[in-house]
């Protein structure tokens, strides 16, 4: 039950959608986004610092989670109790998981020296910058309805 529910989580999620749009725009799109990162004239110091920009928020996202997971020990002692935990925890890992996805699509152009000269490029650094802000955006929110929670349930 709880594989499936892992499995779910990482099928049907907006970062999954990401990917999905991702994947078809690489399908359909790169001929139009090669000629279109050809005549883009960009700062290469600049450029370089933006390419690293989706690791950075993989970090904050990993410093999210752990935060988010291991607050206090009077929050740890609520969630440890709380009967959906597990679900919790599938979340907290599954976001992680997209994190270093992400992260290591941003970082690929970037190995390989193409950059975002390319149209290849240009969709990996798009696909991974907004996935990573989604993701972020998402892990935030979840860190806010945690706080709120357990805020209730320690006044009750």
């Amino acid at each position: 039950m709880r594989y499936l529910y892992g499995f779910r989580v990482v099928l049907v999620s907006v970062e999954a959608l990401v990917l999905a749009l991702g994947y078809l725009a690489w399908r359909y799109v790169i001929p139009q986004l090669d000629e279109f990162a050809s005549s883009l004239e960009l700062n290469d110091e600049m450029l370089k610092y933006l390419m690293l920009l989706p690791a950075a928020l993989a970090v904050w996202v990993f410093n999210e989670v752990r935060g988010l997971l291991q607050e206090d020990k009077d929050t740890i002692q609520i969630l440890v109790s709380w009967p959906d935990y597990w679900k919790l925890k599938t979340h907290a890992w599954v976001s992680l998981m997209y994190a270093v996805v992400f992260a290591c699509m941003s970082l690929l152009p970037w190995v390989v020296k193409s950059g975002i000269g390319t149209g290849s490029g240009m969709l990996l650094f798009v696909i991974s910058i907004v996935g990573q802000l989604v993701l972020a955006i998402s892990v935030y929110l979840a860190r806010i309805s945690l706080q709120e929670i357990v805020v209730y349930a320690k006044a009750s």
